[in-house]
């Protein structure tokens, strides 16, 4: 992730390695083409206009508005005051100098830490004077620190016992203090030399060694935090450079089933896309950036897990396409319970957009194939259908043709059911 200036990353450094590595925030409804007519499916929050302003925690009451279900945002940095309507997601994402902005929304409002990377100048729960005073630091065999290459942070001994629980009094002192749900975690790796520069802690050197260490940070921090009260979602993954199993989902679906139990949610960055080109969408297909149904299966090891289930994704803020392709795909597999799809813009635009906050309603069925690619489910109010081909497809969609440009999805109004 892009760290923020004060606290935050960007979620994955280790995922802009070589081939294929998967995986903001946005609801949305489709544009698609019935014949040459373009329909767009409204939202059904369009009156619900943006706060004009973003007020102190301190200085106002909680925000009365219900979230939109299945919906995230990430604000880093200085983007939090570039947006607003914030207390239209059911997820926000931010660093620790917005804290108590966010504690007053009604979604569930999370900070970003990250147990494995200490920077020098701040702290993302466990300071750098903190690891230094007490050996938390890794070394190499040469005696040399171990950083993050891409961002010139420490890397903390996760597997430490008394690191784990300086960084869990840590997290707890400051989300009592500020009000929030709870914490965001990043770079938690289930292979470490992507992080490293291709370089082992002397601790810690085989893979085997470093993702049991991490399986034991996750779990003792996520199950303490979790027991307090609060929210925990894990930013996670496993790329090895070179094995076909992180082409596919395959190691970091073994990788989420091992942390699972420790955390509420788990994320998956560059999700439907390739984190070498965002604009490149997962399809089906068997070369490395496509494959979609392996990472399209992660909605489901989350949560036969236990896990919530987030999924994001990054592109510009004319996108729709992209953001279109996120939300549908999140929708064919995922429980209705909390999760999101979160897309966040490259560009520094606001994410929100009306026409994508449309709420389906409840699933009233597994997920069909309705075409070869092309993927249906209906909800009580509405119809999401995906097409995951690298090529335009017409279908038909309750008596309706529809055409679906390629890596697309249409999102079709119905009265399909009367709730409860």
């Amino acid at each position: 992730m892009r760290r923020p200036r004060v606290p935050l990353s960007r979620l994955s450094r280790h995922q802009v390695v070589l081939t294929a590595v998967a995986a903001a925030a946005v609801l949305l409804v489709a544009t698609a083409q019935s014949a040459s007519t373009v329909s767009t499916v409204a939202g059904d929050t369009e009156s619900l206009r943006p706060s004009s302003a973003i007020t102190s925690a301190t200085s106002t009451p909680r925000t009365r508005v219900r979230p939109l279900a299945g919906t995230g945002i990430i604000r880093w940095g200085s983007t939090y005051r570039t947006a607003a309507g914030y207390e239209r997601y059911a997820y926000v994402l931010v660093g620790m100098p917005d804290a108590q902005r966010a504690a007053r929304l009604p979604g569930t409002s999370l900070v970003y830490m990250s147990g494995t990377s200490i920077p020098r100048r701040w702290s993302t729960g466990v300071s750098y004077h903190e690891a230094l005073g007490n050996g938390w630091l890794l070394k190499d065999a040469g005696g040399s620190y171990v950083m993050n290459v891409k961002y010139g942070t420490y890397v903390g001994d996760v597997g430490d016992p008394a690191y784990q629980r300086r960084f869990v009094n840590n997290v707890t002192e400051f989300l009592q203090r500020t009000g929030l749900d709870g914490v965001f975690i990043d770079d938690v790796l289930g292979y470490p030399l992507g992080l490293t520069g291709g370089v082992y802690p002397a601790k810690y050197t085989t893979p085997e060694s470093w993702e049991n260490a991490m399986v034991s940070f996750v779990s003792t921090v996520g199950k303490t935090l979790k027991a307090r009260g609060f929210y925990v979602l894990a930013n996670a993954i496993k790329f090895v450079p070179g094995d076909p199993r992180s082409n596919t989902s395959e190691n970091a679906a073994a990788f989420w089933r091992r942390i699972a139990p420790g955390v509420s949610g788990l994320m998956l960055e560059y999700w439907l896309q390739s984190p070498i080109d965002v604009t490149q969408l997962r399809a089906e297909g068997s070369r490395w950036y496509e494959l979609w149904p392996s990472w399209q299966s992660l909605v489901s090891v989350a949560q036969r897990a236990g896990a919530d289930f987030f999924g994001l994704m990054y592109g510009a803020g004319a996108d729709l396409r992209a953001m279109r392709y996120v939300r549908g795909s999140f929708l064919l597999d995922w429980n209705g319970r909390g999760g999101a799809a979160i897309f966040t813009t490259t560009d520094r635009a606001d994410p929100y957009h009306a026409a994508w906050v449309k709420q389906l309603g409840a699933a009233m069925k597994p997920k069909r194939l309705l075409a070869p690619g092309v993927w249906q489910r209906q909800y009580t109010r509405g119809v999401v259908v995906v097409n995951t081909r690298n090529e335009a497809v017409t279908v038909t969609v309750r008596g309706k043709a529809w055409t679906i440009g390629p890596t697309d999805a249409l999102f079709a109004r119905c009265a399909c059911a009367r709730p409860g």
